[in-house]
C-alpha cells in the first residue's frame, strides 16, 4: 500500500518531482570526475557484480545443504523481485531525470528503482533466513548499510530521483516479508491445521 501511495504522489502531485529534481541538482554540486568512476563502478554491485551472483551463491549453498525450503525462497524472492519491479516500471512510466549531460542512457522507466529494489530484497532475504542466527544484528547494520548506499549511488548518478529509490525499497520489503510470511509462516500452519482435521467417517 506504500508503494501505491508513493507512487499516486508521484503521479498526480506536482510538488513532490520538483522536490526530487532540485534535490538531485543540490547534490550534483558536489560532483568530480573521481568520484563520478567510483560510484558508478561501486553501483553495479547492486545487480550484475554483487547481488546477482552472491543470490546464485546463496542459492547453490543451500541446495548442497538440502535446505530446500530456504533454496525455494531465495529463488522465488530474486526472481520475484525482478518480474514486480519490472511491471511497475511499466505501470508508472515515470521518465527517468535529465538534468545534466553525462547521465548514461538507460532506455527502460523509472520508478521504482531497480537498483534498490534488488539490493534491499536481497539484505532482507538475507536477514530473514538468518533471523535466530547470533548473526542477525551484523547483517541488519552491514546490509541496511549496503542498500542505502546503493540507492544513493543511483541518486548521486542522476540515474534515478530519490522517490525512485524508497519506492524500490518499499517494494522490496512487500515482497521479502510477505514471501516469507507466506511461505514460512501461513502455509506451515495451514498445513498443521489440515492435518489436525478428523478423518471423515467411512461408516
Amino acid at each position: 500500500m506504500s508503494l501505491i501511495a508513493l507512487g499516486l504522489l508521484v503521479a498526480a502531485y506536482p510538488a513532490l518531482p520538483a522536490w526530487d529534481a532540485a534535490f538531485l541538482l543540490r547534490l550534483h554540486r558536489y560532483a568530480s570526475p573521481a568520484l563520478n568512476r567510483g560510484v558508478a563502478i561501486a553501483t553495479d554491485l547492486g545487480t550484475y557484480w554483487g547481488v546477482m551472483p552472491a543470490s546464485g551463491g546463496l542459492i547453490a549453498l543451500a541446495l548442497v545443504r538440502r535446505r530446500w525450503p530456504v533454496a525455494a525462497y531465495l529463488t522465488l524472492v530474486t526472481g520475484g523481485s525482478a518480474v514486480l519491479n519490472l511491471n511497475a516500471k511499466l505501470l508508472w512510466h515515470r521518465v527517468r531525470p535529465a538534468l545534466w549531460e553525462g547521465i548514461p542512457p538507460h532506455a527502460d522507466f523509472s520508478f521504482p528503482s531497480g537498483h534498490a529494489t534488488y539490493s534491499m530484497t536481497f539484505v532482507l532475504a538475507l536477514v530473514l533466513i538468518n533471523w535466530d542466527s547470533p548473526r542477525r544484528p551484523w547483517l541488519i547494520g552491514l546490509g541496511g548499510l549496503f542498500a542505502l548506499a546503493i540507492g544513493a549511488s543511483r541518486v548521486y548518478l542522476g540515474v534515478h530521483f530519490p522517490s525512485d529509490v524508497v519506492g524500490g525499497w518499499l517494494l522490496a520489503i512487500a515482497w521479502a516479508v510477505g514471501l516469507h510470511q507466506a511461505m514460512f509462516r501461513w502455509w506451515p500452519l495451514r498445513v498443521a491445521a489440515q492435518a489436525d482435521l478428523p478423518t471423515p467417517s467411512r461408516d
